[in-house]
């Protein structure tokens, strides 16, 4: 690259006004004795700074010289997102630093020195970690690696191997290892004196069940060395979870060998240690790779066999946590015939210690919000029974209590008779649908998003507590005073701020805590938009409300049964080559017709921008009001949120109906009160509501946007960057197990849609007008 071109290149990257021409002149001059390609990436770069920091920019002109002395142009990519992410946390003089001691700073990351780090890797891991768990779980930095149940803890570097993808492979093995341990339960048993186990150890000890430490504190604590004791569950626990992983995870486990081996190397050698801590160690090596370590055939080693023999099991077959208690308990037995004390010296494998009173704390936050939750939604259900039943003539000061509810608030949320007997009830509850409230000897049903927080609520502390009625029945009452009618208070109150990341295509990776997202509510207005929508519409939603009618239950062909309607052929084939193989055949040779009810959680996020203003507003408020109409029959769960704002610091959600809320007269008056407002910055909101439809049980998850055009922010959110960060958004959403779909009715779509929803996600609707009687059409075709 000549001269006059390379000049001309670096100033149509950067601001001629912002520079004097001498100074480009340095800039080029320095620039012109490197080879074209060195040329073309440090133009590149340029092009990645500018945007974010013009100081920072010509700081890394001034020292990229020095970068390029011990690095490899290959990897000023990688210099650059280091020195920008130092930017975003930690301000302009840090990355300044940053930039200047390369190599200190950077150098020996890629030289292996100092492996990955989690801010680096969190970009991946994160959506990975939530489409796992199916919620919205959070990765944080710490010196050790545990889970408090809302957020997985991981260490801020690792450096196990030479290679980024090896040690990125170590993060996403621990991050999935604590997963492991919420999935299978590690820290949710209830432990009872009269337990068989627990009341032997109880008698074996002395020692009594404590009630102020959390599960599996409590348990420890049975046994005269809790060090010793909770070390054995752990290592229980790392057999059973490394089970679980290998049946729900077997190509992480599979690719995780060499990282597997690599960790037990660098456990102590059993040379060194002697009686309790010789042989846990030993059982360490062994539950990393199912293989004795070489000296386990020393001192002991019959305990060290009795011991395995306990865990393969486990390792085998799986268990319950019922299992590793009692497994944990015969390995202290056979700890107890060696002599000395045990001294836990060296790091847990596969992380750190379990922290049972982390999660014991956002056990009770959760269930201090459930509480509130129950507590408001009940009493709003048992107020509007109350109005209903309430004489009109009735003064308010006479009206306490609800009509019909008894002042000893003697209520309780049951579940139906067990069928076949009595016994025990199960720890978790009955099918939602069957739960109702007694109240005065009255069966009420409870609506279903208050079942499912019931459901919770029981799962938690195996029943509804009285004291939670009679809170819901005092609330009642309180609000059965003024009467039916809107709440005068209720209005765009913001529930944020929530921070967001968002993806910079330009560096490969996120910009931390970069967005602004207020949820706000809309006002409910009078108007009779919905009823006229229902009247200019009236022969179309007749039909589409039969059309919905008919797709109440599903039916589909489930193969591979021991009983059905049909042979399913390909099995029976299997069978018959097993057989002569002489292996054992399968008997589910049969294909049964299911009818399953509709399990769906849907999400409307609407355009608000100001581009929609005139004929597209109002045909979106009327596809709106159509879609609600035809759901009511269908019974699907929905929610409607709005979505607009300006600038990074001000993106703004509209709640216009949430998950389970009735489609009533609130909701219709706040789709009639939708209007245009600002921007279209579409990443926060998709996250956003993302969030709340991975938090949903339901099968099928549909994230729906309507819009008019492409996303588009009042600041640099625009072009290529803003759509590379939707679409960001869309994958995350993506590995989160929900399924986005796009209505546009942008002329310039077909460029840029394929794109950031793949080539069948989208339709492009040429006529707005039409807008109203498509959207239900589309709403079937996706979910038949």
């Amino acid at each position: 690259m000549d001269h006059s071109e390379l000049t001309a290149r670096l100033a149509a990257l950067i601001e001629v006004d912002a520079l004097n021409y001498w100074e480009i002149e340095d800039y080029v001059e320095q620039l012109a004795a490197q080879p074209t390609e060195v040329q073309e990436e440090v133009l590149r770069q340029v092009g990645v700074i500018w945007p974010v920091s013009q100081a920072l920019c010509l700081d890394f002109l001034d020292q990229v010289q020095r970068g390029l002395n011990c690095l490899h142009h290959s990897r000023l990519g990688e210099w650059v997102n280091a020195t920008l992410d130092v930017y975003e946390k930690d301000g302009l003089k840090q990355a300044q630093r940053f930039l200047a001691e390369v190599e200190s700073n950077f150098l020996c990351q890629i030289r292996g020195k100092s492996g990955l780090g989690l801010t680096e890797a969190g970009g991946r891991l994160l959506p990975y970690l939530r489409g796992l768990a199916g919620r919205a779980l959070d990765l944080a930095s710490a010196p050790t690696t545990y889970t408090d149940s809302q957020t997985i803890f991981l260490p801020p570097e690792i450096t196990l191997c030479k290679e980024k993808r090896e040690n990125f492979l170590t993060y996403k093995l621990l991050a999935s290892w604590q997963w492991g341990l919420l999935a299978a339960g590690t820290f949710s048993a209830r432990l009872t004196p009269e337990q068989p186990l627990i009341r032997e150890l109880i008698v074996r000890h002395g020692r009594r069940l404590s009630s102020e430490q959390p599960f599996p504190a409590n348990f420890y604590h049975l046994f005269p060395d809790p060090e010793l004791a909770g070390d054995l569950f752990l290592l229980v626990e790392t057999v059973r979870i490394t089970k679980l992983m290998r049946q729900e995870l077997p190509g992480l486990m599979r690719d995780s060998a060499p990282i597997l081996a690599q960790l037990r190397r660098q456990r102590p050698a059993l040379s060194g240690l002697e009686g309790k801590n010789r042989l846990l160690e030993a059982l360490n090596h062994w539950a990393l790779t199912a293989a004795p370590p070489e000296s386990a055939a020393g001192p002991n080693a019959k305990l060290y066999a009795r011991a395995v023999e306990l865990l393969l099991p486990l390792a085998n077959t799986g268990g319950t946590i019922d299992d590793s208690l009692g497994i944990t308990a015969q390995l202290y037995r056979l700890c107890e015939r060696l002599p000395g004390g045990y001294h836990p010296e060296h790091p847990p494998i596969l992380g750190g210690r379990l922290q049972p009173r982390a999660v014991e704390a956002i056990r009770l936050r959760r269930r201090e919000e459930s509480r509130q939750q129950f507590i408001k939604a009940l009493g709003a259900m048992l107020a509007v029974e109350a109005g209903e039943n309430a004489p009109p003539e009735r003064h308010p000061a006479q009206r306490q209590k609800p009509s019909g509810l008894p002042d000893d608030a003697a209520a309780a949320l049951l579940p139906p008779p067990a069928k076949g007997g009595e016994g025990e009830q199960p720890l978790k509850p009955p099918p939602a649908e069957t739960e109702y409230i007694t109240v005065g000897g009255r069966e009420i049903k409870i609506p279903e998003p208050l079942r499912e927080l019931a459901g919770e609520i029981r799962q938690d502390l195996g029943r509804i507590p009285e004291r939670y009625i009679s809170a819901a029945l005092e609330q009642a009452g309180t609000a059965a005073v003024g009467g039916p009618g809107p709440d005068p208070n209720e209005g765009p109150e913001a529930t944020g701020p929530l921070l967001y990341d968002e993806w910079d295509y330009r560096r490969g990776g996120f910009r931390k805590n970069w967005c602004t997202l207020l949820e706000k509510q809309l006002l409910p207005v009078s108007s009779p938009f919905v009823e006229n929508t229902r009247e200019k519409y009236r022969g179309q939603l007749r039909l589409l409300k039969r059309q919905f009618e008919m797709m109440r239950l599903q039916q589909r062909f489930v193969r591979r049964q021991k009983e059905g309607d049909e042979i399913d052929l390909d099995a029976a084939i299997e069978a018959l080559i097993d057989i002569r193989a002489g292996h054992p055949a399968s008997d589910n040779l049969f294909i049964r017709l299911n009818r399953d009810e509709r399990n769906i959680a849907a999400i409307f996020l609407v355009d608000m921008s100001y581009s929609t203003e005139g004929w597209v507003s109002t045909a979106l408020k009327e596809a709106l009001v159509l879609m609600c109409e035809s759901l009511q029959v269908l019974g699907d769960r929905y929610a409607i949120y709005g979505f607009s704002g300006m600038r990074r610091s001000r993106a703004e959600l509209y709640q216009i109906k949430h998950l389970g809320e009735q489609y009533d007269r609130k909701v219709k008056g706040r789709i009639s009160a939708i209007i245009p407002k600002d921007y279209t910055r579409m990443g926060p909101p998709i996250r956003h509501v993302s969030r709340i439809l991975a938090a949903s049980e339901a099968k099928i998850r549909l994230l729906i946007t309507l819009s008019d055009g492409k996303p588009e922010d009042y600041d640099d959110y625009k072009g290529e960057y803003a759509i590379e960060d939707t679409r960001h958004a869309l994958i995350e959403a993506k590995a989160a197990g929900i399924h986005p779909f796009c209505i546009t009715i942008d002329r310039e779509a077909q460029e840029y849609i394929p794109h950031m929803y793949g080539a069948v996600n989208y339709i492009f609707i040429n006529d707005v007008k039409r807008l109203p009687l498509r959207m239900p059409e589309i709403y079937r075709a996706l979910t038949t």
